[in-house]
């Protein structure tokens, strides 16, 4: 009896799990996570008819951390996508900007665009660089660049 009220209480979580993720995953990861737990669910309900309760609790366990791993890499991926495409996390003012490229606050749009030439051709992701470092990069030239043309209006 008491095998049955925890998995029908791991089903509940599962469920309530599930139905958070949906809120905040996309289409196909939703049904591809709700596949995983459903399958995953109906394996343990087997171990469970077979009196394998011990497999089955591991397999309810292994559901949850599985769910927990794979919603925390959709938060960071996210959160990492959102930064180098200089969203809130990425933003750059005008002397990070200049920073990043290696230029005076005040450079001219020649001195520049000849920085962000050296600095992308070095750390661009077709060259062994990474994404993030060439987002920051085009970042800062667009900013730096932004600023002159206020300037000079």
């Amino acid at each position: 009896m008491a095998g049955l009220i925890a998995l029908l209480a791991a089903i509940a979580a599962a469920v309530f799990v599930m139905v958070r993720a949906g809120r905040s995953a996309d289409g196909e990861k939703r049904q591809m996570l709700t596949l995983k737990i459903v399958a995953l669910l109906a394996v343990a309900s087997i171990a469970f008819a077979f009196k394998g309760l011990p497999l089955a609790l591991m397999i309810l366990f292994a559901i949850g951390g599985v769910t927990a791993i794979e919603l925390w890499r959709a938060r960071m991926i996210g959160a990492s996508e959102t930064a180098a495409s200089g969203g809130p996390a990425g933003k750059l003012d005008a002397k990070e900007a200049a920073a990043v490229l290696g230029v005076a606050i005040d450079a001219s749009a020649e001195d520049i665009k000849a920085a962000h030439k050296k600095l992308i051709s070095q750390i661009h992701p077709d060259h062994g660089g990474n994404d993030y470092l060439a987002a920051k990069i085009n970042d800062a030239r667009r900013v730096m660049l932004a600023a002159r043309a206020i300037e000079n209006h």
